[in-house]
């Protein structure tokens, strides 16, 4: 029998920015290629990128350590990040709020508002 892994990484990507999608468990196992992709996209300057993890169904701290490094490359050159959430990902939204990342994170509900806020000069 095959193993199913639901995880996706995908990006949208223009010449400043990109827009990650982020689908499945974002684990121990997963966050690797979450990582790769990051590393990917900055090789590539883009210097604003979007986390859309509105499909996303879990995250461990290996996740969310992906994220929050990626969050201090960017920060550190004057780029940016910034993750949408949907209102439903309560635990999510949770984590974020414990951890107080959604202090560092700017944290939004639509792609369109997460797009916005990072091509912002101050979002980064």
């Amino acid at each position: 029998m095959a193993d199913f892994d639901p995880f996706r990484v995908e990006s949208v990507r223009d010449e400043q920015h990109a827009v990650v999608l982020v689908a499945g468990d974002l684990d121990a196992a997963t966050a690797p290629r979450l990582h790769d992709e990051l590393v990917q996209l900055a090789s590539e300057g883009i210097d604003r990128i979007v986390l859309d993890l509105r499909r996303m169904t879990f995250v461990d701290s290996f996740g969310l350590g992906v994220i929050v490094n990626a969050k201090k490359r960017l920060s550190q050159q004057g780029n940016a990040l910034c993750i949408v959430a949907g209102e439903d990902q309560r635990t999510l939204r949770r984590v974020l709020e414990i951890t107080g990342l959604d202090r560092v994170l700017p944290v939004h509900a639509s792609v369109a508002d997460a797009v916005d806020a990072c091509l912002d000069v101050d979002a980064a």
